[in-house]
């Protein structure tokens, strides 16, 4: 609350604090910052769509009713890491199986396999490529962001490194050959 009161004092003292060279470096990395952001929106967008007319398309064959309404929520939900589609699937599943409607319970299990071996081809392909990065350096970057730092590290670390990989690439630092 108080850094929002006093945002305008405060950058202008930090930026006081550096030289033009210094500010000028820390303008360009918010300003890829910034767009690195919105590219990552954009790429869990696009998935969060191929996960909603996966879901549309396979919940309207196994004659699920308002398929694509629960498909939306479901895509929704599936933003969320570690509970994902799987969090709302797999208990559906289990009850169709317990209520012995083995049918739907079985066209269910086979729709969430779908989903999720489809997320774990696309996801790294679509964020990683949107970074500019190889999808198996996002794949690993994502993992052991989640490791060390849960869904913060998930989402973070494939920025940082993008973000790392650019100022490289632009000569502000030296770290990759």
């Amino acid at each position: 609350f108080f850094i929002a009161i006093d945002f305008d004092s405060l950058t202008s003292f930090v930026k006081r604090q550096f030289s033009e060279k210094g500010n000028e470096i820390i303008d360009k990395i918010k300003g890829y910052m910034v767009n690195t952001l919105s590219v990552v929106i954009r790429s869990y967008g696009l998935i969060m769509l191929i996960t909603f007319i996966e879901l549309s398309i396979g919940l309207s064959i196994i004659g699920i009713p308002n398929a694509i309404l629960i498909a939306f929520l479901i895509a929704i939900f599936d933003i969320l890491p570690v509970l994902g589609t799987g969090g709302i699937m797999i208990p559906w599943t289990l009850m169709t199986f317990i209520q012995r409607d083995f049918k739907t319970g079985l066209g269910l299990l086979l729709i969430y396999i779908f989903v999720t071996v489809m997320r774990n081809i696309l996801e790294p392909k679509i964020v990683g490529g949107q970074l500019g990065l190889h999808p198996v350096i996002t794949l690993m970057s994502m993992f052991v962001g989640a490791k060390l730092l849960g869904v913060v590290g998930l989402f973070g670390f494939p920025i940082i490194l993008s973000l790392l990989r650019h100022l490289n690439s632009t000569g502000v630092i030296k770290l990759f050959k």
